[in-house]
């Protein structure tokens, strides 16, 4: 198992841990696992990406190639993703992107499942609820299915290279 998968695996138990009268922190502590589910699956696809090109695929590489992606960055490019939109220097003149639908999924999941986890994290003002946390984990697994589908394609190619490239390719020309 990988730990993506052991993360989605953990925010399904503690979502049901407390049968009745469930603990905030386990709800809480669920919604922050069903998102570094996420971030995990996809930085570590980036990190596998960029590693190869580097011809140092090991997992001491991939490690450290992790480890240097910033969670608000890879927001950034779901986000304009999610939009279908391109950084400026990969976009064609005179044609819009329209980014894959499985992939768009993908995106629209990992910015929604920073604001949940930031939410669960930090406002603690406001309860979160077992259906809340529930919701949010289906919406990792549905990214997490969709990632299957689409993670080969050039367009997911080109969404983890973001991660690491989006400021150069994003400026204005």
């Amino acid at each position: 198992m990988s730990l993506a998968s052991d993360l989605l695996d953990q925010a399904e138990m503690l979502v049901t841990r407390e049968p009745e009268n469930p603990k905030q922190a386990s709800l809480r502590r669920a919604v922050s696992a069903a998102y570094y589910a996420l971030f995990h699956l996809l930085a570590e696809a980036a990190a596998r990406q960029l590693a190869g090109l580097c011809g140092r695929g090991d997992a001491g590489t991939i490690s450290r190639v992790t480890r240097a992606f910033s969670h608000i960055d890879m927001k950034k490019v779901s986000d304009q993703f999610g939009a279908s939109t391109l950084p400026v220097a990969l976009q064609r003149p005179n044609e819009q992107y329209r980014c894959p639908v499985d992939l768009k999924l993908v995106a629209g999941a990992f910015g929604s499942l920073y604001q949940a986890r930031m939410e669960a994290d930090y406002n603690t003002g406001e309860p979160v609820t077992r259906a809340e946390a529930q919701k949010q984990i289906e919406k990792a697994k549905d990214a997490f299915a969709s990632w299957e589908r689409v993670k080969d394609t050039s367009d997911a190619r080109t969404y983890l290279a973001c991660f690491s490239l989006w400021e150069s390719w994003n400026k204005k020309r």
